[in-house]
């Protein structure tokens, strides 16, 4: 994904999500740095704001376009079309806003479960 800090996945989210309001824009960044903490408690990892790991940001763009889209569903704003890859999903019965932020909200939990696995903890008795 090659996303190197915070702002460059802030502005990442500006770029596949348009017509953010600008009651949001000035947020998009705090969003961003709150899934960062968010997968540093989760994998007890340290990852900071500046030269992310690209294993983590699967689930911090994720999760973070999650919450913009959640934001701006709160504020009434829809988007016509995203488009995130393969996924693409245009007006239709059910709001762009919504169907992005459920898809990516998934998306985004299941690429935090991924980070953890591999680490197991076992206790036996004898």
């Amino acid at each position: 994904m090659a996303l190197q800090n915070s702002g460059s996945i802030a502005v990442w989210i500006h770029q596949i999500i348009e017509d953010i309001p600008a009651t949001i824009s000035g947020a998009v960044l705090s969003i961003v740095e709150r899934n960062i903490q968010r997968v540093e408690n989760y994998t007890g990892d340290t990852i900071g704001t500046s030269s992310i790991k690209e294993r983590y940001q699967p689930a911090i763009t994720d999760l973070s376009c999650a919450q913009v889209l959640s934001a701006m569903e709160m504020q009434g704003a829809d988007v016509s079309s995203i488009k995130l890859g393969d996924f693409s999903v245009s007006k239709g019965s059910k709001t762009s806003t919504a169907s992005a932020r459920d898809y990516l909200k998934e998306q985004g939990e299941a690429e935090l479960k991924d980070l953890k696995k591999g680490i197991k903890f076992a206790r036996t008795y004898t």
